[in-house]
């Protein structure tokens, strides 16, 4: 994963709400563990290997994995390494032949998908529907996590609705009379209107209509139609095409290139990080932007901070943007994978039936839901998951909230690393609003999340099939076209090329990955489809 999106998703996991269980359900769970312990009392040793972003790193003895020793009777020993330099440590790991039994990961890649066919990881089709959290996960997460068709690891589900979307100053459409955008022609008009009749009135010329960053971040696709990211449109052989060379990203770029022209998109987004964008957000000088449902927004650089906003503007009122009406009838935004890491389970475990189920009934276990008003010490498994209240979390303001031991005293740690999960569908989604600390904070989670609740989602069939020759040629081509695309933004590349860039790309090797990923598509039988909102 490239280190931007790795960021951005952990900052996503570090602001959820945990999963648990009610305190009924937690004794007789503890009952269910008691009968289960060996009877020769001899504890089962487990070894775990896995990258974290949490300060400090658990280490192997603390109090959390003690408990975790404890209340499983086993002897758990876990590894962390930071993520920023796990990848490498994973490489030498496997290639030690030293396997531990369970090895953690951020993504299915190509990495996952040469060791699962090495026979690294254990099959386990045959265990996931003895599990009840693993049942809420969707077909389309497991065949994300599968090779072949055998599922190779456990994914910490996270739901498709999950991520940023787009966001907008609502107060400066309210000041400028306009209304929400609904097509890229009236978001070109909002736009070009932020920039230039002084929304902030403040009498200078000082604001962005449209934030954009370098590498087009975040990608300003007010659908999946218009998405880079997904394969949505197809060509005139019937075959899936990547999104940037579709013909809703040519909509797209001819109205961020008119953008640029009228003055509504910084002159500098080429070099501009992201999290320079957010800066500059909340500091109140852009008008549409992308942010996610959370409760902690600030605590990271890339992240909107709603209490910073509302004091360098005040009244400032922020609001989710729908997804716009597609030329094809649909409308909705692209899905997520569904998951953010991967628990794999070595081979060498293939004939200790035992340890593998101790293993995945310790996954379970950690990832039961609890909603957002029974987190706190009144719920045992709560209170126990995360460390007990004054150790792992304290409550502020009737809401929990990780102390900076979490990862001493919280046996969450060592799984998920977060104090809440997002398992059952988007139901702790909710609970963001009840959580959040000030007024300004519940308004936009409410408003971001009654969005995502009526919107429909395109489930990319992409990511459900696993191509080496997409894995090899990739990233390349992505560099290609981002470079190609950001010249037509600023025009040193005219618009009227768009034919001879989409051949330029097929030539360089998409030609290659187009085919090999629609065989892949058709083998398996999956395609693209719409998740519809509940009504």
């Amino acid at each position: 994963m490239k280190k931007y999106v790795s960021l951005f998703l952990a900052a996503v996991l570090c602001v959820g709400v945990l999963s648990a269980c009610s305190s009924k359900e937690e004794k007789a769970s503890s009952d269910g563990d008691k009968a289960s312990s060996t009877d020769n009392g001899k504890k089962t040793e487990i070894t775990w290997f896995d990258g974290t972003w949490s300060t400090p790193v658990p280490e192997p003895g603390n109090e959390g994995v003690q408990k975790i020793n404890e209340k499983f009777n086993i002897s758990f020993k876990p590894q962390f390494i930071p993520f920023d330099l796990y990848d490498d440590k994973l490489t030498v790991k496997m290639a030690s032949g030293d396997i531990p039994d369970v090895i953690g990961t951020e993504g299915a890649d190509a990495n996952y998908v040469k060791w699962a066919k090495q026979g690294a990881f254990l099959p386990l089709n045959d265990y996931v529907d003895q599990y009840d959290t693993f049942k809420a996960i969707p077909q389309s997460v497991w065949d994300a996590v599968s090779v072949d068709g055998k599922i190779y690891g456990i994914p910490l589900y996270f739901p498709s609705s999950g991520g940023k979307k787009p966001i907008i100053r609502k107060d400066w459409l309210d000041k400028l009379g306009l209304k929400m955008p609904t097509n890229y022609e009236e978001l070109k008009e909002v736009a070009t209107a932020f920039a230039t009749k002084d929304p902030d009135g403040n009498g200078k010329n000082d604001t962005v209509g449209l934030g954009l960053a370098k590498g087009i971040v975040y990608d300003p696709a007010f659908g999946a139609f218009w998405s880079s990211s997904t394969w949505y449109h197809k060509n005139d052989d019937g075959l899936l095409i990547p999104g940037q060379i579709g013909k809703g990203s040519k909509e797209k770029i001819t109205v961020l290139n008119e953008l640029y022209q009228a003055g509504a998109i910084d002159k500098d987004w080429p070099t501009q990080p992201y999290n320079e964008v957010f800066k500059a957000f909340n500091a109140g000088k852009v008008g549409i932007w992308y942010e996610q449902v959370g409760i902690n927004k600030g605590a990271q650089s890339g992240n909107l901070d709603i209490p910073t906003l509302t004091k360098n503007a005040p009244g400032a009122e922020v609001a989710a943007i729908p997804a716009f009406d597609a030329p094809d009838g649909s409308k909705g935004y692209v899905g997520g994978s569904g998951y953010y890491r991967i628990w794999m389970l070595s081979s060498a475990l293939k004939n200790d039936d035992d340890k593998v189920k101790k293993i995945l009934e310790m996954m379970d276990y950690m990832e039961k839901y609890v909603p957002a008003q029974e987190q706190n010490s009144s719920n045992e498994y709560f209170d126990w998951t995360n460390g007990g209240e004054g150790k792992g979390y304290k409550m502020t303001d009737g809401a929990a909230e990780p102390t900076e031991e979490f990862s001493k005293y919280a046996p969450l740690a060592n799984f998920n690393e977060k104090l809440g999960g997002w398992i059952e569908g988007d139901k702790s989604m909710k609970d963001y609003e009840i959580q959040s600390k000030t007024p300004e904070s519940k308004a936009f989670n409410k408003d971001m999340v009654g969005m995502l609740q009526k919107s429909d989602f395109y489930i990319s069939p992409v990511g459900r099939i696993h191509s080496t020759v997409y894995d090899s040629k990739i990233t390349a081509l992505n560099e290609f076209a981002t470079n190609e695309l950001t010249k037509m933004i600023v025009g040193q590349r005219p618009i009227s090329d768009w034919d001879k860039f989409a051949e330029e790309y097929m030539a360089k090797g998409g030609k290659q990955v187009v085919e090999d990923v629609n065989n892949l598509i058709n083998e398996a039988k999956i395609q693209g489809e719409w998740k519809k909102a509940e009504q």
